[in-house]
């Protein structure tokens, strides 16, 4: 958690899903509100990457009106350049958004006016070198080395700072943040850990062994995984967006990422325990 920002919000982006009316409604309504009290206004559709990144530059916080998953891409352009986000939730889960829509007109205002705390999340950063080329990926929730097209295991040899710590044979790998925690890496059995927290977790995808089990890892832990002979081919998945195969013998790294996602809050940081015991009620 950072100190509140002083001052109000003065140039505001506006990433919204074009492919939700009720998305597209509400950007038409909140960029007429924010033009007509002087502030400085950019829209763009989700899934317009390059478009989002030439305008990110000056930009003071990002409204996403979308999901999580949105929330997730737009994540990995708006942490290089130290833009927060505000997510106002049409989506299924909600896990990353603070606000949702019928809250908008209401509380808005207090946001855009500078009365918001700053909620840093850890990232993670991948790299694999495949046919010549090197492939690097950047990922808020998590980095996950999993089977192909193939029904069969990967074998993945796991080596931590350097020390050789295990030979998984499953249909994958998962290493996830603290805010990944409650994603893929919940439900192959992970722990939840809290956002705040800077360790990264390791978990198998329905290992073969009983044994094979999650590591808590610390904060700067460096990850090196190889796929082994007799493996299936895999894909390496950044936050289950951005993918590229990954053939036997190649290695993939797993780091923090110097870059951190940041969220405008005003919701005390305790109210993660509520949204979490909430959406797990909702899951049974």
């Amino acid at each position: 958690m950072s100190a509140s920002r002083r001052g109000p919000l003065e140039s505001i982006g506006v990433v919204y899903v074009e492919t939700s009316p009720p998305a597209v409604e509400m950007m038409e309504t909140l960029r007429r509100t924010m033009t007509e009290q002087g502030r400085r206004v950019w829209i763009c559709p989700s899934r317009a990457d390059e478009r989002l990144n030439g305008q990110l530059a000056g930009t003071d916080a990002v409204l996403v009106l979308g999901g999580d998953g949105t929330i997730l891409a737009v994540a990995r352009s708006c942490a290089e350049q130290q833009v927060p986000i505000l997510g106002v939730n049409f989506g299924r889960v909600g896990f990353l958004t603070e606000l949702e829509p019928g809250e908008v007109d209401e509380k808005l205002p207090l946001y855009l006016d500078g009365n918001f705390w700053v909620d840093e999340r850890s990232m993670l950063q991948a790299q694999v070198e495949t046919h010549g080329t090197t492939h690097s990926l950047m990922a808020l929730n998590d980095i996950v080395l999993v089977r192909g097209a193939e029904p069969r295991v990967v074998r993945v040899k796991i080596w931590i700072d350097g020390h050789l710590y295990n030979s998984t044979v499953a249909d994958g790998v998962i290493v996830s943040t603290a805010t990944g925690s409650t994603a893929y890496n919940l439900s192959a059995g992970g722990p939840i850990l809290h956002p705040q927290v800077r360790s990264k977790v390791l978990t198998p995808i329905a290992p073969h062994l009983v044994a094979d089990r999650s590591l808590i890892l610390e904060a700067n832990a460096t990850i090196t995984m190889e796929l082994q002979p007799r493996s299936t081919a895999a894909v390496l998945s950044a936050d289950g967006q951005i993918n590229v195969d990954v053939a036997v013998g190649n290695q993939v790294t797993v780091t923090s990422s110097v870059h951190m996602t940041r969220f405008l809050r005003r919701r005390p940081p305790t109210w993660f325990y509520r949204i979490l015991s909430a959406k797990l009620r909702d899951s049974f």
